[in-house]
């Protein structure tokens, strides 16, 4: 549907796609990629920006997610404190993301070619792109390891193939179906989960007797799970206007943010609290066998919720990072860029399922370190910026931006690869490089842009 110019590197819709009539049709493939939505297409409602990030983040990872506060010796108290501090941050930039979604209609990276330029645009497609495999990859490990639980005869290979081409196939017919997914998704998780929720408060009394002698308070690591929480937010934003771009440029920005922020913050801190609840009695067993002993007899509809709810948010990776790859300029039409992404994932992870805990909470903690700063910039633009041509460029601000937001918060950074001497000396171990990152290229931004004039013809 599409036709890529390598030579201007600009993606122009072809005569068939235009004549499409994509608007609500859910099982017609969408025949748009990262151009910016005709005005004719422009549709939706913005209750779906609610049911894409509830459904997204009803899963086990964000349960799982409340766990680590525990685990860096917190109190149940300051975890839970933590947890709600760091989402309701984090949430409000992913928000942020999905409102600015209707004005460019189109993904924010390559909405963004006025801050970076082309060549910055191409780059940040690239880190995006391995950005949604590996989040694939972490979850389809997750997804294999319930579908196995439920099915022992499977093999590991065939529930990874058989949940792969259930995730692609939905990607492939894109936007409209991805959404009607995820909003009947975010019904029948929800029942199930708040199932499960009953389950767990049923298990309170064991809770309050191993948490009052479990964990403290340390200020640096209270600082680090607000970090988590934080970090595992604004890992959407790359991807926030990805599900809102076809809705009518006059929608409300407000009620746009509004909604994507309640979907996003009430499932994160719904589950991530129960996940610190549930981490303190102490059931040590892989993340499946611990869902096997917590639940109970409730166990099979545990692991169906598990294997169900994880789905959305693996739709999302193989549509987004297929988005991605277009916009690095690969040749590809937008359901072809989606199964190569959805491929690659699996293809990483088709040798065995790895160490889960430790690989996930590392790859959530590197994962933000070139979002925070590259968000920063986006800001700036979209809200201080708005008086630029829409077709000016002034790439080198946003790179320069970019590139100074990421050298400085090298030394507060703190991960298993890497811990900045300033993390080690002062923090404790803290990271507080995210927030650094992103103030400091969205304060470099504005000075740039505020001397930069555009050049008379």
């Amino acid at each position: 549907m599409l036709n890529l110019n390598n030579e201007e590197g600009e993606l122009q819709v072809s005569q068939a796609a235009q004549q499409t009539v994509y608007q609500e049709n859910v099982l017609e493939v969408e025949p748009f990629g990262i151009e910016p939505i005709p005005k004719e297409e422009r549709h939706g409602r913005i209750s779906k920006a609610f049911t894409i990030w509830f459904a997204s983040n009803l899963n086990v990872v964000t349960w799982f997610t409340g766990f680590l506060g525990i685990e860096f010796g917190l109190s149940i108290k300051y975890a839970v404190i933590a947890i709600i501090v760091g989402n309701l941050l984090g949430g409000s930039l992913l928000a942020l993301t999905s409102a600015i979604g209707p004005r460019v209609g189109q993904p924010l990276i390559p909405g963004s070619r006025r801050a970076f330029g082309r060549v910055g645009v191409s780059g940040l497609a690239f880190l995006n792109l391995l950005n949604n495999i590996g989040w694939l990859a972490v979850d389809l490990v997750l997804s294999v390891m319930a579908f196995q639980k439920l099915a022992p005869f499977l093999g590991y290979h065939a529930a990874l193939l058989i949940l792969t081409v259930a995730t692609i196939l939905i990607a492939v017919y894109g936007y409209n179906f991805i959404h009607t997914f995820a909003y009947w998704m975010s019904i029948l998780m929800g029942v199930l989960f708040v199932a499960m929720t009953v389950i767990t408060v049923h298990n309170l009394p064991a809770i309050m007797v191993s948490s009052t002698t479990a964990g403290g308070f340390n200020p640096w690591m209270f600082v680090l799970a607000i970090a988590v929480a934080f970090s595992f937010q604004i890992t959407y934003c790359p991807i926030g206007s990805d599900y809102s771009r076809y809705l009518p440029e006059n929608t409300s920005v407000q009620r746009v943010w509004l909604a994507s922020f309640l979907g996003c913050v009430g499932a994160c801190v719904w589950l991530e609290i129960l996940g610190a609840l549930t981490a303190t009695l102490g059931l040590q067993a892989g993340p499946m066998d611990f869902f096997t002993k917590l639940m109970g007899f409730f166990a099979v509809p545990a692991l169906i919720s598990v294997v169900l709810s994880i789905m959305p948010n693996n739709v999302m990776a193989v549509y987004s990072g297929g988005l991605a790859a277009l916009a690095m300029g690969v040749p590809l039409k937008r359901w072809t860029a989606a199964l190569l992404t959805g491929g690659i994932a699996a293809l990483l992870i088709v040798y065995g399922s790895g160490q889960f805990a430790d690989t996930y909470k590392n790859f959530l903690l590197l994962l933000s370190y070139w979002i925070a700063p590259w968000l920063g910039v986006i800001i700036s633009d979209h809200f201080f910026n708005r008086q630029a041509p829409v077709g000016s460029e002034h790439g080198w601000s946003g790179m320069l931006a970019f590139v100074i937001g990421v050298a400085i918060s090298i030394p507060f950074m703190s991960s298993a690869l890497y811990t900045g001497p300033v993390a080690k000396a002062y923090l404790g171990g803290a990271d507080i490089s995210y927030f650094i990152s992103m103030l400091v290229s969205a304060a470099i931004y504005l000075v740039a842009i505020r001397g930069w004039k555009p050049e008379k013809d």
